[in-house]
């Protein structure tokens, strides 16, 4: 047995037979957990994250068996100067499992971590309801609920290698048929509710010009301003400029964002705004961000917005039957807004995360 351990090559155009098997490793993993191939991604939908690295940097390695690649890792951390922490995750197929080449990948990570000056690192692991066996022992954050099964092989490879459950994520998912009926209605209501101070713009991947600036301004407390149990988080510096460039990154992966904001009538500026994402080829959306800027809530907006974006949904691509969605499991707000528009837990995430010692 012959493992090396390669950082992958991005090519600047078309693909490569690395980074295609690559990606097949990492569909063949989320298949693996889901049990379905929504979240199967192909090489043109993943590489323009890879290819723009002036506000993320992001590393991808492979681990070859004996000629075949066997197992994934990427490593990705934000360009501000005093950021701190970098995010990671591993993957090994099964039938390579057992002989340390998710240990030697994670570790390679934390090294390079730790030269970027990135020491604190989060992690995350996926588990789906129907995989946790019932009686099954279960960890938490601080918190939230207890919810991720404790003797699941990811918990215990996270667990053996000094990470910490910092939160626990939950995934949900809508069959939008089962709401599209009762969407018109929280629209109404929440228009009454809210309509005289605030006014409601849609627009299909590019946003208006006018609107640019207090969208990054929202974007920045995206980051900061979400729940975040124990997770230690970076601030992200967010610009017009940076906001014209994760468009042309969805743009160039063939994605699409139908994204709804909540502008105030008197100032003009965004309230809050949430987004919807259409991966190219797909019968389902991603519930992406969703956030309502502190000074603008109690007026009912996340549930105006959100409901109102899945009314465009079904409008402008009534093929997409279910939408995906991941919120913080002590959001209790937030997931009371998913509960009242159908969504239900399909699973959960584990948001793991350790303080790298220093060699020196």
């Amino acid at each position: 047995m012959r493992v090396t351990i390669d950082e992958v090559e991005i090519p600047a155009s078309g693909s490569s037979a690395v980074f295609e098997a690559v990606q097949e490793v990492a569909n063949t993993l989320e298949a693996e957990i889901w049990s379905t191939d929504d979240f199967a991604l192909t090489s043109a939908m993943t590489l323009p994250e890879y290819r723009d690295q002036r506000f993320q940097r992001r590393v991808l390695l492979a681990a070859v068996l004996d000629g075949r690649v066997v197992g994934r890792a990427w490593l990705g951390y934000g360009t501000e100067a005093d950021a701190v922490t970098a995010s990671l995750d591993v993957g090994v197929l099964p039938e390579a499992r057992r002989r340390g080449i998710g240990t030697a990948l994670l570790s390679e990570l934390e090294r390079r971590a730790l030269a970027a000056g990135r020491p604190t690192v989060t992690a995350f692991t996926q588990h789906a309801v129907d995989d946790i066996p019932a009686g099954e022992p279960l960890l938490g954050a601080s918190v939230g609920e207890q919810a991720i099964p404790a003797n699941a092989a990811a918990s215990r490879f996270m667990l053996d290698r000094g990470y910490a459950l910092a939160q626990v994520e939950r995934t949900n998912r809508c069959d939008l048929a089962t709401t599209l009926g009762e969407l018109p209605d929280i629209v109404a209501a929440s228009t009454a509710r809210a309509g005289h101070e605030y006014r409601l713009v849609h627009w299909l991947d590019r946003t208006p010009d006018e609107l640019l600036g207090s969208l990054a301004t929202a974007r920045e407390h995206m980051a900061t301003d979400i729940p975040a149990a124990d997770l230690e988080l970076d601030p992200e510096v967010w610009t017009p400029e940076r906001v014209r460039a994760r468009e042309d990154q969805l743009a160039a992966s063939g994605d699409h964002a139908i994204v709804v904001a909540a502008v105030h009538r008197d100032s003009g500026t965004v309230a809050g705004y949430s987004e919807l994402v259409l991966g190219e080829g797909k019968e389902h959306a991603e519930q992406w961000d969703t956030l309502v800027l502190a000074d603008h809530r109690g007026h009912g907006l996340g549930l105006w917005m959100k409901a109102a974006n899945l009314l465009a949904l079904a409008d402008q691509a009534p093929e997409r039957s279910r939408i995906y969605t991941w919120n913080a499991d002590e959001n209790a707000h937030m997931l009371a807004i998913n509960d009242r528009l159908g969504f239900r837990i399909v699973g959960y995430s584990g948001e793991w995360q350790r303080r790298l010692p220093r060699s020196d």
